[in-house]
């Protein structure tokens, strides 16, 4: 009888160890899942800060189309020739002006996208990271499964033996 009892406490132990490995590989998927979403949401915004930034580039054109034909239409109100000499050295100073702020515009866009998706990628790291653990851990419980199994079989035999 207490060669019986031992074994199923065995048994019970090992089966107590596989649940917990499992468990554990459990919580490290569902960790890795949080994380794949939160990196799909960084690649949305991303995506969403490229499509924000080229329709303010849109407006940003048309506020300056208005604003230089205000200007040039103020230059002939004065009977300047908004073609020539000081108007046109001034509008293409503008025109420069309005071109390297588009640029600059244009540059903070890709560092903010490049960031966001830099953000994406380390979530993405972290959750092949967090499933590698999980099934280390299941792996884990599963080897010290195998051990209580081998060291409470070993005892019952050993017990066996001493007592014939």
């Amino acid at each position: 009888m207490g060669n019986t009892l031992m074994a199923v406490g065995t048994v019970v132990s090992a089966y107590g160890q596989i649940q917990a490995g499992k468990g554990q590989k459990a919580g490290a998927d569902y960790n890795a899942s949080i994380m794949e979403r939160n990196a799909k949401v960084a690649t949305k915004e991303a995506e969403q800060i490229g499509r924000i930034a080229g329709f303010q580039a849109l407006e940003q054109e048309e506020d300056f189309k208005q604003l230089t034909d205000k200007v040039q239409m103020g230059y002939g109100k004065n009977g300047w020739m908004a073609a020539t000499g000081t108007p046109l050295k001034r509008q293409m100073q503008n025109i420069v002006q309005f071109q390297q702020d588009m640029e600059i515009a244009k540059y903070n866009t890709k560092v903010k996208q490049n960031e966001k998706m830099e953000v994406a990628t380390n979530m993405k790291l972290s959750a092949a990271l967090k499933r590698y653990e999980g099934r280390a851990q299941l792996k884990a419980a599963r080897t010290q499964a195998m051990g209580t199994m081998l060291s409470g079989f070993g005892k019952i035999a050993s017990s066996s033996t001493m007592m014939t």
